[in-house]
């Protein structure tokens, strides 16, 4: 059984990181439910059609912007194993030039520990995303002490930023949490896959 090439490994890990966004903006976005009245009275049900457009529209934009940092973090590890070297997170961080400067460290702490884990599954072997987590984890203690730390990181980093973001505060308190709780769901579901 031969090993995946990284490019391979890669391209599963940007899969799976895709899937778990796509879950997640479906938990944070509202789908738009029609009424009675959107499904009878033809103009309504234009309208109601808009709505699902838009809502289309807000699933891609949220994965896309969820997607980020993550690819960002991957393409860090990949060339630094490509290139047999450390992986450069002054660079990594600098790409991320809006930050407020109270962020920047917890946005290095997050980002240090989600390239840590990319390099892990693009050195370990296995020709399945879920084989590469159960070779490098070895058990599902392992995985979720894994995933517990990284949601305390992210959401760290997350905190940091609420002051920066306009809006309303408990609009934003609420949607944080959201995806706070959807990646929280997310993970622990994917850690009872892997290792079930």
């Amino acid at each position: 059984m031969s090993n995946l090439s990284m490019d391979e490994k890669k391209r599963q890990i940007v899969d799976n990181e895709e899937i778990m966004a796509r879950q997640l903006a479906r938990t944070v976005i509202e789908k738009p439910v029609p009424s009675v009245w959107m499904i009878l009275i033809p103009v309504f049900f234009v309208y109601y059609a808009y709505k699902i457009k838009q809502y289309s529209n807000g699933l891609q934009e949220f994965t896309d912007n969820y997607l980020v940092s993550r690819r960002r973090a991957l393409d860090t590890a990949f060339d630094a194993l490509q290139n047999r070297k450390s992986p450069d997170l002054d660079q990594l961080v600098a790409l991320a030039d809006t930050l407020p400067a109270t962020a920047i460290p917890l946005y290095r702490d997050w980002m240090s520990l989600l390239v840590d884990h990319y390099c892990s599954l693009l050195q370990a072997s296995g020709k399945s995303h879920a084989e590469r987590l159960r070779a490098y984890y070895q058990n599902k203690s392992s995985y979720l002490l894994f995933c517990n730390q990284l949601n305390k990181k992210e959401k760290a980093f997350n905190v940091a930023l609420m002051p920066t973001i306009e809006g309303d505060m408990q609009d934003i308190t609420y949607i944080l949490e959201k995806m706070e709780q959807g990646v929280v769901n997310l993970r622990r579901r994917e850690v009872d896959e892997v290792f079930s």
